[in-house]
């Protein structure tokens, strides 16, 4: 880090990160990236479901 970066890099002692913490996001993120993956599936099933009713994505 120079003069003008002011950014904290991850060899900065002082934003370590206590292990329970750690691994609550890391719970966090897991639920968010299942989230998605749901989301995900529901919209391609919404999808095919328009597709067999005879419904257009394009108009």
């Amino acid at each position: 880090m120079n003069a003008f970066d002011q950014t904290a890099s991850v060899s900065d002692g002082a934003h370590a990160v206590d292990p329970q913490h750690r691994s609550d996001i890391e719970a966090l993120w897991f639920a968010l990236e299942a989230d998605r993956r749901a989301q995900d599936e529901r919209l391609a099933r919404l999808r095919t479901m328009k597709l067999i009713g005879g419904e257009d994505d394009a108009a």
